[in-house]
């Protein structure tokens, strides 16, 4: 996992061995995670149903895409650093 900011009690990383698209982060606090889509201009979250024991709300929802808009550029420098282009 590299490791790409921390805000607060939430941590963004990219997993270095997570190479599906699209390009996403993952966005993890004590209790709740979610992967979000940084493919495009703009974040959005990833919808996939494979990942059941990963859990979120809405609110988390809204609080992890706010933190990726706000990083977007660092979260794609990551993800390029450890997968190449987007």
């Amino acid at each position: 996992m590299a490791f790409v900011f921390k805000a607060r009690d939430i941590v963004v990383s990219v997993k270095v061995r997570d190479e599906h698209p699209p390009a996403h982060v993952h966005v993890e606090s004590a209790k709740y995670a979610v992967e979000i889509d940084i493919s495009g201009t703009t974040p959005k979250v990833v919808r996939r149903s494979r990942k059941r024991r990963i859990t979120t709300t809405e609110a988390f929802n809204r609080k992890a895409l706010q933190l990726v808009r706000d990083n977007l550029q660092l979260c794609k420098d990551t993800w390029r650093q450890y997968h190449g282009d987007l």
